[in-house]
């Protein structure tokens, strides 16, 4: 009999473990990373797709399908809506939730161009994976190439410095080794009117630059006017992570652009605290409808010490040399430079689009200039376009941004590594 009632007693303890166990996952199978998407319209990256249903496996876009496939997989309807890949970020500084806050609004990407190497090193193996993350994925600069006492060491992080030519060498490979993805370097050029700090000098940043590409690395340089632009582009410069706004691009400037292959980051949104002032108001801060934190809006009401001061000629300039960078074939890239005053993490990039809208640049353009654009400058091989073998990174947006560009502000879905991550709408699974 004690047998028998021991035996209940155990079974009855058995089911009740069972019992209070998590129910099988309903939540996994509806927001797995496998699932076929459609039907959308589809900026795929390049240009508008003619499929219109995308087939996604363990993260992965496994296929463009003109009409639904036969398929087990779990279907997701798109209504019809606009689908875009996950948007990349091309110069940001990143700590803290910077990451997190980026994925908020579409980011799925950043390219960080200065921060702590621990940092950086800490979130690599993630972009590598298509694990669930609510992170977007940074590939980073670690520290860069600058003067003692030059730009980038007033932050609190240390810095190694170069004080000239002979220690190129030996710095990038001390980068290299630290984690970093491709190399940064600050340049201003001697005598320049905004010698905003020390810097290296032009040996210096000839010396740095074939020594990361001795490394077969990427060397972008930290500008800010448009003689140091020439002497960096002049030096074997890949990249210019800034653009400039003292006075118009030169052709001579623009020939070299374009005959060596240098790609701009305008980052407009940032110049356009310093000498304007006015977008954040216009586009995010009075529009009731957007849910932007506390903290975002913080960074975005701050202002530099020089705001205002510089001659209304210059936000002129700013816009034209976009604009003439881009009618000359120059590789356009969408950097926000946030949270610099005047940004915040993920906002700043889509006002950086629409303020490349306003340089007169093409939507078509714009909409690579976040995503394939940058993605081919940093060779980044698995993301920026919605096509076979990429990661599932993209958005559904609630109308054309061909019509209304503005609809990137709010998009209704967002999904990272195939995982849907944030959800505004009301597409179906079924």
């Amino acid at each position: 009999m004690k047998i028998k009632i021991v035996a209940a007693l155990f079974v009855a303890a058995i089911a009740l473990i069972i019992l209070s166990l998590p129910t099988p996952r309903q939540e996994s199978a509806e927001n797995s990373n496998s699932f076929i998407l459609g039907p959308v319209k589809i900026f795929d990256g390049e240009t508008i797709s003619k499929a219109a249903y995308v087939e996604v496996l363990d993260g992965y876009i496994k296929d463009l399908h003109m009409e639904q496939p036969d398929s087990q997989l779990r279907k997701v309807d798109g209504q019809n809506r606009w689908l875009v890949p996950g948007l990349i970020d091309a110069h940001v500084h990143t700590w803290g939730d910077a990451l997190e806050q980026s994925l908020e609004r579409g980011v799925t990407t950043v390219i960080d161009m200065f921060g702590h190497p621990n940092f950086l090193r800490q979130h690599q193996p993630q972009r590598a994976t298509t694990k669930f993350s609510r992170k977007a994925d940074i590939f980073g600069a670690g520290l860069l190439i600058t003067a003692p006492n030059g730009h980038g060491t007033q932050y609190g992080i240390e810095v190694s410095t170069l004080s000239k030519p002979q220690e190129a060498e030996k710095l990038i490979k001390q980068r290299i080794n630290a984690g970093s993805d491709f190399i940064k370097i600050v340049y201003t050029r001697n005598g320049s009117a905004y010698a905003h700090a020390p810097s290296i000098s032009e040996q210096g940043l000839q010396a740095a630059i074939r020594a990361a590409h001795k490394q077969n690395y990427l060397a972008v340089v930290h500008i800010a006017d448009h003689d140091s632009a020439l002497d960096a582009v002049e030096a074997g410069a890949d990249g210019l992570v800034h653009s400039f706004f003292d006075q118009p691009v030169s052709d001579e400037l623009l020939a070299l652009l374009k005959i060596n292959g240098v790609f701009v980051i305008p980052t407009m949104t940032v110049y356009e605290g310093m000498l304007r002032g006015s977008i954040n108001d216009e586009i995010l801060l009075n529009n009731e409808t957007l849910k932007i934190s506390a903290s975002a809006k913080s960074t975005l009401n701050r202002n530099f010490p020089n705001s205002g001061r510089f001659p209304e000629h210059f936000y002129t300039n700013l816009l034209i040399n976009t604009k003439r960078m881009h009618n000359t074939g120059i590789p356009i890239l969408a950097g926000s430079d946030a949270p610099n005053p005047n940004t915040a993490h993920g906002w700043s990039l889509l006002v950086e689009l629409l303020l490349f809208q306003e340089a007169g640049m093409p939507t078509e353009a714009i909409l690579k200039s976040a995503t394939s654009k940058p993605a081919d400058a940093f060779s980044l091989a698995d993301r920026g376009r919605i096509r076979e073998g990429m990661k599932a990174d993209f958005l559904l947006l609630q109308k054309s941004p061909y019509k209304d560009l503005k609809t990137i502000l709010e998009p209704l879905r967002v999904w990272k590594n195939g995982y849907l991550v944030s959800s505004k709408d009301s597409a179906r699974n079924h």
